[in-house]
C-alpha cells in the first residue's frame, strides 16, 4: 500500500507544477487577470506624459479650432471700432447755442447748454471749421470726477486752430463745474461718462438749441 502512494503523490505535484507553469504563462502573454478587468495604460518610464509634438509644416497651434493645429474651420475676426467715432454723445454745442445761467440742470439734455455758458470758442477764418468731443464725468454734488479729456476731433481742422479749440473744452468744462444739478440727475448720472461735441460753427444738419 505504502508503494502505491507514492507514484499517485508524483503526478498531483506534476500537476499542481503543471498548473503553475500554465498561471504563468498566461500572466506573461499580457492576457487580462482573473476578474476580467484590463490592464490600465500606465504611462512612460519617466512618468511625464506624451508630449504634442507641432506638426512638420509649421503650422500654428491653435487648440480647439477646426483640429489641433488649426486646420478646417479658421478663427473668426472681431472688427474694430470705427477710429475717430465717438459712441454715447449725449448733447452738441455751437456758438448759437442758448446757455442755461445759474439754473438748476435737471435733464441730460440740458448739460450742454450749461457748457455753452462758460465756453469761449475761437475764432474762425473764412472756410475754416472745429469740432470735438469731450468726456467727463460728474459727482452726485455736479463736481468735477477726474480729468475731462478729448475723445474726438475734426482732424481736416487747421493744427493750431485744433488745439486753440480742445483747450476752449477743457476750460467750458473746469470753469462750469460744479455744475448744479438736481438730486435726481445727479444721483443718476454720478460717475457716468458724459460725452458733449462742440461745433466751431452751426452744422448744417444741426439746429440751435
Amino acid at each position: 500500500m505504502r508503494r502505491s502512494r507514492v507514484p499517485v503523490l508524483a503526478l498531483l505535484l506534476l500537476a499542481l507544477a503543471g498548473s503553475a507553469g500554465q498561471a504563468q504563462d498566461t500572466r506573461d502573454l499580457g492576457l487580462p487577470p482573473s476578474s476580467g478587468s484590463q490592464n490600465p495604460v500606465l504611462p512612460p518610464p519617466s512618468g511625464s506624459q506624451n508630449p504634442v509634438l507641432p506638426p512638420q509644416s509649421g503650422q500654428r497651434y491653435m487648440p480647439g479650432i477646426g483640429g489641433p493645429f488649426g486646420e478646417g474651420a479658421r478663427r473668426p475676426v472681431v472688427p474694430s471700432p470705427t477710429p475717430g467715432v465717438d459712441r454715447g454723445v449725449i448733447g452738441t454745442v455751437n456758438p448759437e447755442t442758448i446757455g442755461i445761467g445759474e439754473e438748476t440742470v435737471d435733464r441730460l439734455d440740458q448739460i450742454g447748454p450749461a457748457l455753452r455758458r462758460c465756453w469761449k470758442p475761437p475764432a474762425l477764418a473764412v472756410g475754416d471749421s472745429a469740432a470735438a468731443s469731450v468726456r467727463f464725468s460728474l459727482r452726485r454734488d455736479g463736481t468735477l470726477f477726474g480729468q475731462p479729456r478729448v475723445t474726438w476731433e475734426m482732424r481736416r481742422a487747421p493744427e493750431g486752430l485744433r488745439e486753440r479749440f480742445t483747450d476752449s473744452l477743457m476750460r467750458a468744462v473746469r470753469d462750469c463745474t460744479p455744475m448744479r444739478l438736481s438730486p435726481g440727475l445727479g444721483g443718476s448720472i454720478a460717475g457716468r461718462p458724459i460725452i458733449i461735441r462742440f461745433f466751431g460753427r452751426v452744422p448744417t444738419n444741426e439746429r440751435s438749441v
